[in-house]
C-alpha cells in the first residue's frame, strides 16, 4: 500500500458521464497484454511484469481503479527515479519452521508480497500455519490479492501493512503518526467465492475525498483535521499549509487497528515506523505481515464449509433495511463488477488512458488497444 500519490478513481469517468462523453472501455485481455508490454518496456523482468500486470488489471476489473493500471505510471517513475531497485531481488533473511522474514530490498512490492504469501502457504500446508513478514517493499497493491492466494488453497488468510508514510493521526492526536494502513482477512468457501475483507484503517481514502471535492459534496464530519488540529470539512484547510491529517475510522477502535497494523507490518517485520520512511523521502516503503493457516488444524474442511454455507444462507435470507435489496458479503460486489467488465470491457478514466498511450509511444510499444 502507499499514500504518497493521491488516487483518482472515477473522477474523469464521472466528468465524462456528466458531459455525455464516452468513457474508454478496453477488452480486458488486450489491456493485460498492453500493461505487460509497458512494464517490461520500462525495465521490469518479463515474468515479474506479467504478474504485476495481472494484479493491476484484476484491480481494475474489480472496480478499484486506485490500485489499477494507473499504477503502471507510478511504478515506472519509481524505477526511473531509483526508488525501486531492480538490481536486487527479495531474499529470505531469517526462517523458522512456521515463520520467515523477507527483505524486499526495495524491489517491486507485489513480487515480494507474492513471494511472502507463497512461503506462508507452503508452511501452512506443511505445519498448519505460516507467518511471513516483509520489509523494505515497494507498493504491494491490494492485500485482498494475497488473501485470495490463501483461500484458493482452502486456507484462511490474514494480513496487515504499514504503508511507510505518515498521513493519519491516532484517536486524540492531531499530528501524523501512521499511514492509511490496511488490514485484510480471507475465508475460503466451498463454491470458490471466498469472503475477502480488505480495508484501510483511516476514515476515508484520498481518492474518496477528491471525488467529493470534484462534485462539490461536503467532506463528512470526523474524517479530517486541519493543520492546527481542528475538525474541518474544508479540503483546502486539510491540504494546508500546515498540512492536516486523516482521522482513523471508528474513533478509538480504528485507531487501535491502525496501531496494530503499524506494529505487525512495520515493527515486527523490521521495516520500522512508517513516519521514518516518510520523513526521509515522502514515498511509502511497505512493511507487511502475512499469515495463512489450515482449517484442518481445527476441524475437517468440509465440516467448516458446511457451517460457512449455513451462515451465508442465513445472511442472504435476512430481511433487508429500506433502500437495500440484499446483504452483500465482503468481496462479492467486486466479483460482480469483474464479471460485467470482462463481458463489456474495462472502463479506464480518460487521463489514465491518455498517459498510458503516451507512455506506450515513449517505450515504442506499438500494440495500443483500441477502445470498444
Amino acid at each position: 500500500m502507499n499514500d504518497q500519490i493521491p488516487v483518482r478513481p472515477e473522477l474523469c469517468r464521472r466528468a465524462c458521464n456528466e458531459l455525455g462523453l464516452s468513457v474508454p472501455k478496453i477488452d480486458h485481455n488486450k489491456l493485460l497484454i498492453f500493461c505487460k508490454q509497458l512494464l517490461a518496456g520500462g525495465g521490469i523482468p518479463q515474468p515479474d511484469a506479467d504478474l504485476v500486470a495481472e494484479l493491476l488489471v484484476k484491480a481494475e476489473l474489480r472496480g478499484y481503479a486506485g490500485h489499477g493500471v494507473t499504477r503502471v505510471l507510478q511504478y515506472l517513475a519509481f524505477i526511473e527515479n531509483k526508488i525501486y531497485d531492480l538490481s536486487a531481488m527479495p531474499q529470505v533473511e531469517r526462517e523458522g519452521k512456521v515463520t520467515a522474514v523477507i527483505d524486499a530490498k526495495h524491489y517491486i512490492g507485489q513480487i515480494a508480497a507474492h513471494m511472502a504469501m507463497t512461503l506462508a502457504i507452503k508452511k501452512a500446508k506443511e505445519h498448519g500455519v505460516g507467518i511471513v513478514t516483509l520489509r523494505r517493499a515497494g507498493h504491494t497493491g491490494r492485500l485482498a490479492d494475497y488473501m485470495e492466494m490463501a483461500t484458493e488453497q482452502g486456507l484462511i488468510g490474514m494480513g496487515a501493512v504499514s504503508v511507510g508514510s505518515a498521513t493519519t493521526t491516532l484517536y486524540g492526536g492531531m499530528k501524523p503518526i501512521t499511514g492509511t494502513n490496511p488490514m485484510a482477512f480471507g475465508i475460503p468457501t466451498r463454491n470458490g467465492a471466498p469472503i475477502i475483507l480488505d480495508f484501510a484503517t483511516a476514515s476515508m481514502s484520498m481518492g474518496e475525498i477528491q471525488k467529493r471535492v470534484a462534485k462539490k459534496d461536503p467532506i463528512p464530519d470526523g474524517v479530517i483535521l486541519d493543520g492546527d488540529g481542528n475538525p474541518t470539512n474544508d479540503f483546502k484547510a486539510f491540504r494546508g499549509p500546515p498540512r492536516g491529517v486523516f482521522l482513523p475510522f471508528g474513533g478509538y477502535k480504528g485507531s487501535g487497528l491502525a496501531l496494530v497494523t503499524e506494529i505487525l507490518g512495520g515493527l515486527l517485520s523490521g521495516n520500522g515506523p512508517g513516519k521514518n520512511w516518510w520523513d526521509k523521502g515522502g514515498h511509502g516503503v511497505n512493511g507487511v505481515f502475512l499469515q495463512a493457516f489450515a482449517v484442518e488444524e481445527f476441524q475437517a474442511l468440509n465440516s467448516f464449509y458446511d457451517k460457512v454455507d449455513e451462515l451465508i444462507a442465513f445472511i442472504k435470507s435476512t430481511k433487508c433495511a429500506p433502500g437495500f435489496s440484499e446483504i452483500l458479503l465482503p468481496g462479492e460486489s467486486g466479483r460482480r463488477r469483474e464479471a460485467t467488465q470482462r463481458k463489456n470491457g474495462v472502463e479506464i478514466d480518460e487521463d489514465t488512458w491518455s498517459e498510458l498511450t503516451e507512455l506506450a509511444a515513449e517505450l515504442r510499444v506499438k500494440e495500443v488497444p483500441a477502445a470498444l
